[in-house]
């Protein structure tokens, strides 16, 4: 079996757990993991709880539950004890910060977090929502940035709302009128046990109303 497992996809702020089903193991007797950047081990300092298993079904610990992972490129290793043997894995967690000039090399192998490109012009206002199949949601919040700068407060009303499965945003020009550019609209959803903050975005085109020349 690969020791790479893939690449794993967050946003600071986000939390995730992982687990691989290892093939050739009927149990594990000790588990261990470490978060590497670079050289440093950083693994108490993004992640509070230990891995698991269950069967051979490797679970690991919760990335981001301690405090927030910095966007940056990070390892993560898991180790299992199994059959007299020490086998380790690992995967690449590439952590993006939530703005939209940094998400040119974002990878499709994990997961697609751009929800949709949504046009707007100035003056317009909107609320956008969307339906993560078969996670249930507990809260949402929302962020509206251009570049890394917030400016929720200033372009944005009402608040995030979830219902079941749906998130609703804000009202994306129920403040003060949008000036025409590129902006970054960015969900963060927990999931109802917990254990899962997952970011998703739309890229937002606001536009002059001019003729053209």
């Amino acid at each position: 079996m690969n020791p790479f497992l893939g690449q794993i996809v967050l946003f600071s702020g986000d939390k995730r757990k992982l687990q691989v089903v290892v093939d050739g193991v009927t149990t594990f007797s000790a588990t261990a993991h470490a978060l590497k950047q670079g050289d440093d081990t950083v693994t108490s300092t993004y992640i509070s709880d230990s891995p698991t298993s269950v069967g051979n079904v490797f679970i690991t610990g919760t990335l981001g539950s301690a405090t927030s992972i910095p966007a940056g490129n990070y390892r993560y290793f898991i180790t299992g004890t199994h059959d007299g043997k020490i086998t380790t894995f690992y995967w690449d967690v590439l952590v993006f910060a939530k703005d939209l000039s940094q998400l040119d090399s974002l990878p499709d192998t994990d997961y697609a977090p751009l929800v949709d490109v949504i046009t707007l012009y100035e003056g317009d206002r909107k609320s956008l929502s969307m339906t993560v199949s078969g996670m249930e949601m507990t809260t949402a919040t929302g962020v509206f940035n251009d570049a890394s700068t917030d400016v929720t407060s200033t372009y944005c009303s009402s608040s995030v709302s979830v219902s079941d499965s749906t998130v609703t945003t804000h009202v994306i020009g129920g403040g003060t009128s949008i000036p025409a550019g590129l902006y970054g609209y960015f969900v963060s959803i927990t999931s109802a046990n917990g254990d899962a903050v997952t970011t998703y975005y739309w890229k937002v085109i606001v536009l002059p109303k001019q003729s053209i020349v």
